[in-house]
């Protein structure tokens, strides 16, 4: 399989009266087929405070046309509080170009 990664976005669970929206990219593939990972990290804002997040997928879930992965995890603490997050990655893919060796010379 090659390298990719994928687009993920849901909402995380209700705490202080809000709820906050996690969107990107779960990259960083580390595996190979079906045996395989993603890292992802971000930041999600309301009003005026923020929470980071970060975390490693879960193994792929084969689906019709392709896998998704499961995220979970809590965001960081901040404010008082701290949210619960439960989803998963969309079926999409966008493939990662090879890396290329800098420096190398035959």
């Amino acid at each position: 399989m090659r390298s990719h990664m994928h687009k993920f976005k849901f909402d995380c669970r209700l705490a202080n009266g809000h709820d906050h929206r996690l969107l990107g990219y779960a990259g960083g593939m580390v595996g190979i087929g079906s045996f395989h990972f993603h890292f992802y990290y971000g930041v999600s804002s309301y009003r005026n405070h923020t929470h980071y997040f970060c975390g490693v997928t879960g193994m792929p879930q084969k689906t019709e046309n392709g896998h998704i992965h499961k995220m979970e995890g809590i965001l960081e603490f901040n404010d008082m509080h701290e949210h619960v997050y439960k989803g998963y990655t969309f079926e999409e893919i966008s493939y990662i170009p090879s890396a290329r060796v800098i420096g190398f010379v035959r």
